[in-house]
């Protein structure tokens, strides 16, 4: 056994001394054939030390052998050790480890090959090995006997993001079961490469003949990303394109329909992110010759009015032609006549009618004109939950939920418009409304609940949907009757409103002091203490469900003879220990009022969209103030463990709030220690998400803020610490985390910023300008010498992307003191468009 002395002596031969950043006792290098024995000592103290210095800086020699010897070891290990080993060598991993990586993809224990299996899609290997790396991801996709493996295959063949990777997925939807071809074809990576495959599959769906008919539950998968990448087209789309779209609409499935309006929606979506507004709405006139639903058309050209357009006349007139015309008695007739065979989808758009005019309404500052349709959309909505799609079977009942929804978001903008009309957020109507609100979310996530076994929700699921004024009024652009700076004030008076009905659930503002008890405290409001019960019983019960086919399963294969797999076990383990928490929650509601039970609801964001907003109208230290308030709120009240990803990820980005506002504010030092904290955060969050197994999709989101934060200190670092090589480590390290447009402009400005100009065109012959990408290539242009260019970038940055007064100042301001711009600073077009700053 070794002893205390030598597990001590190990971390001294491994590790850096404090504060040097030497080796211990002037060894370069420790023997990584000792580090790796002492892994499995009897002395846990030794063993602890071999982890900390394996895991700790290492030249690239002793990484490369401890993984090579980790590998070696693998299969004579018992299961614990075998795990422990693979976790390291993912620590390790590096190129020429790959290959005793594909040999170990076999272990009989599938927490190892769990561990493994996502290196095959780490960005460091390139295009090394990628035929053999794909036939094993495909190859486990098939015939691994764990579920949640064949799963993750999939996920990382779609994060290889290349040709053969798409090809062995369109060979897996064709070869699965059907639940498991419609994963593969949710695996189908967003980007080019899929494009051909996407095409096919959308097409296929429509095959005449039926011999390459696509199923249905792979075409209602593949719409949404096929719609999206129609947007990429830099061509144009063609009638043929949108044949699946249009056809998708009428398509018996109710599946494969709400693909198709999702496809719509990400198309849409897509061309506006593009700034190419005019290019929809060219489009959507085409599709109506095309025999389109008009009321697809009206629908979408009403939400693009509002946005990029700001045009709310244009919303108005084709919210009314929704739904024929702006006579309510003819409307209706006419909405009654189309209800006949269609009469919950005609109710549907009878309310998007409705509810978009009232809120063109109140973007025209037509306040009290408002308030009527508004009313009537409430109205549509109590009828068709008064059918009680919740006692129907199926889809009634998940349409049910989503009804619940929209009414409570009614009630929301009904508030929204009572404050824009001059009520104050303690008015007795504003409040009472959003109590009414709260009752309907809270209703809507015990019927998901009981659907799903899971259900966790908050503000959010309201108010950042499509239909939200969040996403129709508050976009940062100034409507007739709601400039930016009154947008600002009502996202505030709006918040407090919200945070007087549901304190905890609004962290950032200052609920409304000495309301009655049942309006201010969910707990104190019979009927919202009811149904908080009711979620925590519904997610008792599917917790108890989940437990008994587990335990199923694993009885099933125990009685064969098989060894059950580790990771079951655990995952069994822990859903009991979430049964315990459950009953113990519910068993304290009965004796202490209920307290936990408010765990069961997520905090909102909406503090952080004041934020931004605020920022952007150039009132950055009121920005600071809201984040560090809505901060402070949510370390005073803990992060629960019901909601702990989402908590942290709302600490995450009040901190980058902080730091993007320190950095205008010329304290770039105060700036850096904010951002540094949130990334620090996600780290941990990362290293918590992969000992829990996440797989790829799981932590994309955590990745994709890593590299905002790391963007954002990037920026602080080039601008205001005038420190460029620091600058460039943190933007390396981002682009590692993700590759998008905005991150590949900005690639081609670093490049050109260190003088490789050949690199930075040819990225910039790839991109396709849009509003996120203006300005950084204003930045590249300049950096390249081409001035007219640069300028031609900043002009359209400046009058498309900064509409009100104050945001255009702001963005001035950065304009005149970036160093990438320094090029144009003598330039009289350069001094005009900056105001002469």
């Amino acid at each position: 056994m070794r002893t205390r002395v030598e597990a001590a002596l190990l971390l001294v031969l491994a590790v850096p001394l404090p504060g040097t950043g030497l080796p211990g006792i002037g060894l370069q290098d420790p023997d990584p054939a000792i580090l790796v024995a002492a892994l499995e000592s009897e002395d846990p103290d030794s063993a602890a030390a071999a982890r900390a210095a394996l895991t700790g800086p290492l030249s690239p020699q002793v990484r490369l052998a401890a993984g090579e010897l980790l590998l070696a070891g693998l299969g004579s290990r018992p299961p614990q050790a075998r795990r422990r080993r693979a976790e390291l060598v993912a620590e390790l991993f590096e190129v020429p480890l790959l290959e005793g990586v594909l040999a170990r993809l076999g272990d009989p224990d599938p927490g190892v090959r769990r561990v493994l299996l996502p290196l095959l899609a780490r960005p460091l290997l390139g295009e090394h090995a990628l035929g053999a790396r794909v036939e094993a991801l495909e190859r486990l996709a098939r015939e691994d006997p764990e579920p949640s493996l064949r799963g993750l295959a999939l996920e990382t063949l779609g994060a290889l993001d290349c040709e053969p990777g798409v090809a062995a997925l369109v060979r897996l939807i064709a070869a699965l079961p059907a639940a498991e071809g419609q994963r593969a074809a949710r695996a189908l990576p967003d980007t080019g490469s899929s494009a051909a495959a996407l095409r096919d599959l959308a097409m296929g769906g429509f095959d005449p003949d039926g011999r390459l008919r696509t199923p249905d539950g792979v075409l209602a998968a593949v719409l949404p990303a096929y719609g999206r990448r129609l947007g990429e087209a830099a061509g144009g789309v063609g009638p043929a394109d949108t044949t699946p779209l249009v056809l998708g609409l009428r398509h018996p499935d109710p599946g494969v329909r709400r693909g198709a309006e999702l496809a719509f929606q990400a198309l849409i979506a897509r061309l506006r992110e593009l700034g190419e507004a005019e290019r929809a709405l060219d489009l959507l006139d085409a599709l109506a010759e095309r025999g389109l639903d008009p009321r697809v058309v009206h629908y979408h050209r009403a939400r693009l009015a509002f946005f990029p357009g700001a045009d709310p006349e244009a919303a108005l007139g084709a919210a009314r032609a929704l739904r024929g015309g702006s006579d309510p008695a003819a409307a209706g007739a006419r909405m009654a006549l189309l209800a006949e065979g269609d009469g919950s989808r005609a109710r549907l758009w009878l309310f998007r009618s409705l509810y978009l005019e009232g809120l063109a309404h109140l973007a025209l500052g037509h306040g009290p004109q408002a308030a009527p349709p508004l009313a009537r959309a409430a109205a549509v909505l109590d009828a068709a939950l008064g059918e009680r799609g919740d006692l129907a079977d199926g889809l009634a009942r998940w349409e049910h939920v989503d009804l619940l929804h929209q009414r409570g978001l009614v009630e929301v903008t009904r508030a929204l418009a009572a404050l824009a009309g001059g009520a104050s957020p303690g008015d007795r109507e504003v409040l009472e409304g959003l109590r009414r609100a709260h009752r309907l979310s809270l209703e809507s996530q015990a019927q998901h609940a009981l659907l799903a076994g899971e259900a966790l929700a908050g503000w959010d699921a309201l108010l950042d949907t499509d239909l939200s004024p969040y996403r129709l009024l508050f976009t940062g652009r100034a409507y007739p009757g709601i400039p930016m700076g009154r947008a600002v004030e009502l996202q505030a008076a709006l918040g407090q409103a919200l945070a007087s009905v549901a304190p905890r659930e609004m962290p950032g503002f200052a609920p409304i002091p000495d309301l009655p008890p049942d309006l201010a405290d969910p707990l104190a409001d019979p009927l919202r203490f009811e149904l908080l019960q009711e979620v925590a019983l519904a997610r008792l019960e599917g917790v108890a469900e989940r437990i008994e086919g587990l335990s199923t399963r694993l009885a099933v294969r125990g009685g064969t003879g098989w060894e059950l797999p580790e990771q079951e076990l655990a995952e069994l383990d822990a859903l009991h220990m979430r049964r315990r928490a459950l009953q113990d929650q519910v068993a304290r509601a009965g004796r202490e009022g209920g307290a936990g039970l408010l765990e069961l609801r997520v905090p909102g964001s909406q503090a952080l969209w004041l934020a931004r907003d605020l920022r952007n109208e150039g009132r950055g230290p009121e920005a600071r103030r809201v984040a560090q308030r809505m901060k402070a709120d949510l370390e005073r009240h803990g992060i629960s463990s019901w909601w702990y990803y989402s908590g942290v990820e709302r600490l995450v980005r009040a901190d980058m709030v902080i730091g993007s506002c320190y950095t205008d504010e010329d304290e770039p030092l105060r700036a850096q220690e904010a951002l540094e904290g949130a990334l620090e955060r996600l780290e941990g969050l990362e290293r918590r998400l992969l000992e829990g197994g996440a797989g790829e999709s799981q932590l994309a989101p955590f990745r994709a803020l890593q590299a905002t934060t790391l963007v954002s200190l990037a920026v602080n670092s080039n601008v205001k610490l005038a420190r460029p090589e620091e600058a460039r480590e943190y933007y390396e390290r981002a682009y590692v985390l993700r590759q998008d447009d905005f991150m590949r402009v900005l690639l081609a400005c670093y490049r050109a910023r260190s003088g490789r100009d050949v690199e930075a065109r040819a990225l910039l012959r790839e991109h396709r300008p849009g509003p996120q990408t203006w300005y950084n290539l204003a930045c590249t242009y300049a950096l390249l010498g081409e001035t007219e260019r640069a300028l031609e970038f900043l002009e359209i940055e400046l009058a498309e992307n900064h509409p009100s007064e104050a945001s255009r100042r702001k963005q001035q301001e950065w304009a005149a003191r970036d160093p990438d711009l320094a090029s144009l600073r003598d330039d009289p077009r350069f001094v005009e468009l900056v105001g002469g700053r």
